[in-house]
Formats: structure tokens, C-alpha cells, sequence
């Protein structure tokens, strides 16, 4: 088939130009509309801007808007007291004049460096001014909150400039604000879902390669944008570079030939961009380059998409979640990780997109695309209901530096995002009465929806022991005396340090799946107070002990029989009741005992 120039839109038209269909259905916001409107495309932006805030709050924040101090956008956990933590770190560190990517707080003595931490450096150091006045919960949520916002926002830049119509640009941008990646990762994943640099970069290529941006202002940008990702998630970082590299192949070969021009002249700025990028992220990229991962991540099978996923709801969906539970209990993955889901409903518009557009070359290549990122997001090994089948190509990306700690099960965001362009061009081409394609699109949205009261402590307030909030662990710790805690909930230590002001220091912490290198030799595995959780050998405890100069122990409370008696027996001292922890002091000679 012959490459032809779209049929619609034409993506070399000026954005100046007013879209034909601002006014929405119904008259009670004409007046606003029509405010906007006359601010040209710069008022639209901010209209859409604030519609997809609205929209943030209204599905993932309004019970607890009334107190982002101390309640959760999402739920409370590990991941939440990592966030919080590293927020406060960054904040910590620059007051007291410390190297913000390594700390001697955690894994004490020797500390850690935080190359592979998700402790998100750029946006921790955006947020100092909102973690100084109102702590690191509230920065946190604050950024929850702007996430899919932002991710919509920059999906409508993208659907507007290739449509010119406003409406079917802010349904693109819904697509991918509350897509089922998006809703997933609501949970407790702020790395994940400030994922809006993907749609910004190419919206920014998209005004070079129709000239409405300057070579310099172009370079500068995209340059700020990737430095923006490679500091808040390097795999996202990694991971868009990869795709942008096959959506770039592909786009040379349907492009016609002035726009394959246009792509070839831009190919050296984006160079330049990565450049400077990689000069502005210098200690980023310097930290994890020095330091990288031995191991896998995580094993990439139990991190894949089932190739049912696509189609069937997981058990957090809103809708039809429980009643596919006996189908999607097989999947290898955790239900809460099943990212792909796309429902019947938006693959309609997919398979009604390339009818529209069939005889259009680069329709098909988009449907191609998203088709790859799918089969990718399988893993290395094809799954169907839980049965493990024959090679898939992702087996492939093991090889590849970065690329190979990536896990499939998040691929499906750059589905989504293809689909949001997808369903926006699919909406802009309709003719005469268009409701029911707007309303197909709404249906499809609201199946993604995410029931995330489905996880535990979601909306919940984040109570500290009153030991560390009320100032009681003065009297018992003295200054950067270094503790091993013993939390209720995996990563809680990190919220009770940063309740006491970072004034003492973790022998170990919950970081995520990447743990202090060379410290396995005395390593200790997680353990926590809650009853039934396995107990770690009296000699293994005393060696940690002994290495790692630990001075106190505290169990959160209720501590559960067998820890008190390991506890009592490894120390040879009682526990103190106080301020819901229990705590025992380390004698001296510790590794000497028993």
C-alpha cells in the first residue's frame, strides 16, 4: 500500500486555528467555554488543564481533600512511607548540606546509595518548599492528585494537535488519565503515574516536525522534559526511549516525504536533547550507572500480562471484577498489577478507527504499534489463563542495558496512549450526530475504572506510633543512634523516621525491591510485628546486631509472642511499654551472647 497524506487531521495546520466544535453539548457552560475560547489555544490548554484536575480529584482524592496532611490519595503503604520518605530525605539533605543520592540514614553504618531507589530526586526537590511547610504526606498527595491530571493534559496537547478539535482531544486525554494503567498504579505509585513527560515529548516533537517550534526552544524542552523523567522513574525514562525509538522507525517509513524529512532534520535535535538531558540528570545517571542491580527486579513471568488480561477485568475493576475472579485468579500476576485491560468497549473504537481509516498507511502502523507494546507487555513467555506456552518476543529485551529491569506489566501505558490518539482521531472524523461515538468512548473509560477500595488501608489516615510523634523517643534514643524497627505494616519504619525529624538511623529499611549492595553478608530479612510473620535464627539476629551497631530495638505494638521471647532471649533485657512500641535496649556485647 502506498503512503498517502492523512485524511484528516493535518498535523501541519496551525494551532491558532479554532476548533470547530468547542461549544460542548448544553448551554449552562457556554459562558465559560466561550471565556476560554477567546483566549486562544493557550485558554483551551487551561481549560482542559482544569477539567482533567476536576476529574482527578473528583475520581481518586475527594474523601480526603480535607486533609492531605495526614490521609492517603491512595493506599498507605510500603510504597506511600518510601514516597514520604524520600520527599523528607530530599529536604533533610539540603538543609544540611548532604549528597542528596546517598544516604548514611538507612542501612546504617555504611548507608546506601540511592541510584536504584525509587526516591524520585526531581520532583522530591521540586516539593522541598510544600514538605517544609506542611510535610511530605501532603507532597506527596499533592502530587498524586496532579498526576493524571498532568498525563491528560499532555495527552490532549498530543490529540489536539493532530485533530484540531477540542472535545475529541479531552476525551483522548481521559483515555489515558484514568486508563486502567493510570488506575492501577493509583494505589501508591507516584513514579509510575507522573508518566505525563511521555505525551509532552511527543507533543513538543510533533511542533518541530510541523515547525511551529524553534530549533533552539525545541532542543531546550525536550531536554528539560527527558531530565524530567530520567528524575522521577528511570525505567519510565528507559522504557519510552525504547518505544519512541520503534514509533520513530516506523513513522520514516509511512510518513510521506516531506513530513520523513521533517523527522529525519529533527532526528539530531532530539539527539541534542538527550544530551542535555543526560548533563542536567548527570548525578542520577552517574549513580545507577555506578551502581546497578546484579539480580533481576522481580521475576518478569509473575510480571507480565496474561493475554486474557486485555479483555478481562482483574478483581480491583469496578465493574466485573468479581464475577471474572475465577478466570483471572489463574493469571500468574497480582490482580492489582494487571495494567493491560482495555475492555470491548474502547477496542470497538480501535477496530472502528482502522475501518475509518483504512486505506491510510499510517492508521495501520498505529494499530501495529499498539499490537507490539501488547505483545511485549506478555513477557517472555506467552500466557494465556494462568498457562505458561511458547517464547514471546520481550525475551528479547533481557539483553538490552535498562530495558532488561523494565517489567512488561507496565508496557500497556504506551497501549494507552496510542489509543488515546486512536480515539481521538476516530471522534474528530465523525459526521453529523456523533453522540453515540462520545458515548462509546465514556463507556469504555468508566470499564477501566478502578475500584481502589479493593486495596487495604486505601483513603486511610497515616497514624505514627505517638513514640515518635509526641517527642518520647528523645528520652530513649540518643541522637543518630541506630534502631532495628520492627513495623506492623512493610516500610513503616521509614514513616517513623521521618516522624521523629530523621534523628535516628535504620540498620535496614524497606527500599523497594533493590536492597543495599554488599550487604547480604549480614543481611536480615524483612520481618514484621503482626502475628504469623516468620521469625528470623537468634544467631543470625545477634550477628546483625553486632555489625551493624545497633543500639535499640523497637517492635511496633502488639508484638507478637514468639518475637518478644526471641527478642528477650537474643538481648537478655526486658522491653519498655511506650507510646504504642515496645522497645529493648542493646547491650554492648551482643554478638558475644548465647
Amino acid at each position: 500500500m502506498r503512503a498517502t497524506e492523512p485524511a484528516t487531521p493535518d498535523v501541519s495546520a496551525d494551532l491558532d486555528e479554532t476548533p470547530t466544535d468547542l461549544e460542548p453539548p448544553g448551554r449552562w457552560i457556554d459562558g465559560v467555554v466561550d471565556w476560554f475560547r477567546r483566549r486562544g489555544p493557550v485558554g483551551r490548554g487551561a481549560l482542559a488543564l482544569l477539567l482533567f484536575t476536576c476529574a482527578s480529584i473528583l475520581v481518586f482524592a475527594l474523601p480526603v481533600m480535607g486533609d492531605l496532611r495526614n490521609r492517603c490519595v491512595g493506599s498507605c503503604l510500603g510504597d506511600t512511607h518510601l514516597y514520604m520518605w524520600s520527599f523528607e530525605w530530599m529536604r533533610y539533605a539540603i538543609a544540611h548540606h548532604q549528597n542528596p543520592f546517598f544516604t548514611s540514614l538507612i542501612y546504617a553504618p555504611e548507608g546506601m546509595n540511592l541510584g536504584w531507589m525509587t526516591t524520585l530526586p526531581g520532583p522530591a526537590l521540586l516539593a522541598v518548599p510544600l514538605t517544609a511547610r506542611f510535610g511530605s504526606l501532603f507532597a506527596v498527595n499533592v502530587l498524586m492528585i496532579a498526576a493524571p491530571a498532568l498525563a491528560g493534559w499532555a495527552t490532549y496537547l498530543v490529540c489536539v494537535r493532530v485533530t484540531k478539535r477540542f472535545w475529541p482531544s479531552i476525551a483522548g486525554g481521559a483515555v489515558f488519565a484514568f486508563s486502567t494503567y493510570m488506575g492501577q498504579h493509583m494505589r501508591a505509585h507516584l513514579n509510575l503515574v507522573l508518566i505525563f513527560f511521555v505525551p509532552l515529548a511527543v507533543y513538543l516533537l510533533l511542533r518541530r516536525v510541523d515547525r511551529t517550534m524553534g530549533r533552539i526552544l525545541f532542543v531546550v524542552l525536550l531536554g528539560v522534559v527527558l531530565a524530567g523523567q530520567l528524575s522521577t522513574s528511570l525505567e519510565l525514562a528507559a522504557t519510552m526511549t525504547f518505544f519512541g525509538v520503534i514509533a520513530y522507525l516506523g513513522a520514516l517509513v509511512v510518513a510521506p516525504g516531506p513530513v520523513r524529512m521533517r523527522l529525519l532534520w529533527t532526528a539530531p535535535l532530539v539527539a541534542a536533547s538527550y544530551l542535555l538531558a543526560a548533563v542536567v540528570a548527570l548525578p542520577i545517571l552517574r549513580n545507577a550507572l555506578q551502581n546497578p542491580p546484579t539480580t533481576e527486579f522481580r521475576i518478569p513471568t509473575a510480571n507480565s500480562i496474561d493475554l486474557l488480561g486485555f479483555v478481562v477485568p482483574s478483581a480491583p475493576a469496578r465493574f466485573g471484577g468479581a464475577s471474572f475472579a475465577w478466570l483471572t485468579d489463574r493469571f500468574h500476576g497480582l490482580p492489582q498489577d494487571n495494567t493491560g485491560y482495555i475492555g470491548v468497549a474502547l477496542l470497538a473504537v480501535a477496530v472502528l478507527f482502522l475501518v475509518r481509516f483504512r486505506r491510510e498507511l499510517w492508521a495501520w502502523a498505529m494499530v501495529a504499534f499498539m499490537l507490539l507494546i501488547g505483545a511485549l507487555a506478555l513477557g517472555p513467555k506467552l500466557q494465556i489463563a494462568g498457562a505458561i506456552s511458547v517464547w514471546a518476543p520481550q525475551a528479547l529485551m533481557a539483553k538490552i542495558p535498562l530495558i532488561a529491569h523494565a517489567l512488561p506489566e507496565r508496557f500497556p501505558a504506551y497501549v494507552f496512549l496510542v489509543l488515546a490518539v486512536v480515539t481521538a482521531l476516530w471522534l474528530a472524523a465523525g459526521t453529523g450526530r456523533s453522540w453515540w461515538r462520545y458515548t462509546l468512548v465514556a463507556v469504555g473509560v468508566v470499564m477501566m475504572s478502578v475500584n481502589l477500595a479493593w486495596e487495604p488501608h486505601y483513603h486511610a489516615v497515616d497514624q505514627q506510633p505517638a513514640f515518635f510523634t509526641d517527642g518520647s523517643y528523645q528520652r530513649y534514643l540518643q541522637p543518630d543512634e541506630t534502631v532495628l524497627a520492627v513495623p506492623t505494616l512493610l516500610g513503616g519504619e521509614l514513616g517513623w523516621q521521618v516522624a521523629a525529624d530523621m534523628n535516628f538511623r535504620l540498620a535496614r529499611a524497606y527500599v523497594g525491591p533493590v536492597h543495599a549492595a554488599g550487604h547480604e553478608e549480614i543481611g536480615l530479612r524483612p520481618f514484621l510485628s503482626e502475628p504469623g510473620d516468620i521469625m528470623p535464627g537468634a544467631d543470625s539476629l545477634r550477628y546483625f546486631l553486632s555489625q551493624r551497631h545497633v543500639g535499640a530495638v523497637i517492635v511496633e505494638e502488639p508484638v507478637q509472642p514468639e518475637l518478644t521471647a526471641l527478642l528477650n532471649d537474643v538481648l537478655g533485657t526486658s522491653p519498655t511499654s511506650v507510646g504504642g512500641v515496645s522497645v529493648w535496649q542493646v547491650p554492648p556485647d551482643v554478638g558475644q551472647a548465647g
